[in-house]
């Protein structure tokens, strides 16, 4: 499919990307014992502040019905009870702030493993796997959709399974994430057949 001076190319340009002490803004290579290496970026969006002042109107107006509601006796109790998911959805508008405002992602290098990190302070998900089992690795669309326009991500394919990193950030931050998870494969040594460069 390609000519081998394309794919040289290719090769060069993609080690070329990846300059662990020239990362784009907002993104931090550190390396931090026991891991080899470690990636660090925010979630943070300038949305946030939209989603915030939306966040306080919605739990404000539904807190103050809810409470009336509650608290007069005659109220029948599926009355009372058909306020509570609007509580719900409320408190998950609040929750995807604070991930906005305080979340980070991780990804660390250790003893030929890829762990992915998620979250608030020590608190989020960890997923691992095997640098020699990655099968693919590219800047995709995800399921998700902003204005009728897909978010893109950074694809890490391990045996079979797909997830997706840094979804939402700019172009320059995915690449850069792109070139790290493969300039550690190209690292290790234990690699199996087929990734797909």
């Amino acid at each position: 499919n390609y000519s081998y001076s394309e794919l040289v190319e290719a090769e060069k340009n993609c080690e070329d990307a990846y300059r662990s002490d020239l990362p784009p803004r907002g993104i931090r290579v550190t390396g931090i014992p026991p891991y080899d290496e470690v990636l660090s970026y925010r979630f943070f969006s300038s949305g946030v502040w939209g989603l915030l002042i939306f966040g306080i109107i919605w739990c404000g107006m539904t807190g103050v019905f809810t409470v009336n509601i509650w608290f007069v006796e005659v109220t029948p109790w599926p009355v009372k009870l058909f306020l509570l998911p609007f509580q719900v959805i409320g408190l998950c508008i609040l929750g995807a702030v604070l991930v906005m405002l305080f979340g980070r992602g991780e990804l660390r290098v250790r003893d030929g493993m890829l762990e992915t990190f998620a979250g608030i302070g020590g608190l989020g998900l960890t997923r691992r796997c095997d640098l020699a089992k990655i099968e693919r690795v590219a800047i995709e669309p995800t399921s998700m959709r902003q204005n009728n326009r897909p978010i893109y991500g950074v694809l890490i394919r391990c045996d079979g399974r797909k997830r997706f990193v840094g979804r939402g950030l700019n172009d320059e931050k995915q690449q850069f994430i792109e070139s790290f998870i493969r300039h550690h494969i190209r690292r290790n040594d234990a690699r199996k057949k087929g990734f797909w460069a």
